[in-house]
């Protein structure tokens, strides 16, 4: 089926996204270790959090499901910068 298809395309890209996306973090978690600063950082969190559920309001989206989805991915990129 088209419509499957272009549903696994775009699954791919999300894939291909949070690859880039971890690779960042771990050159900010070494930046990080070599400044002494914690890798949890609960303001940046936060404001990821408010832009990215504006974000979702914009497009429509219900910003809440939407911050759940990013909950989880600021979990996978504390853990690869070495807590958890």
């Amino acid at each position: 089926m088209a419509l499957r298809k272009k549903i696994d395309t775009i699954d791919e890209n999300f894939v291909l996204l949070l690859k880039d996306r971890i690779e960042f973090c771990k050159r900010i978690g070494k930046v990080k270790e070599e400044n002494g600063l914690a890798v949890k950082d609960f303001r940046r969190e936060d404001e990821v959090y408010l832009h990215i559920m504006g974000k979702a309001l914009e497009l429509g989206l219900d910003p809440q499901k939407v911050e759940a989805i990013f909950k989880q991915i600021i979990a996978l990129a504390i853990s690869v910068q070495g807590a958890e």
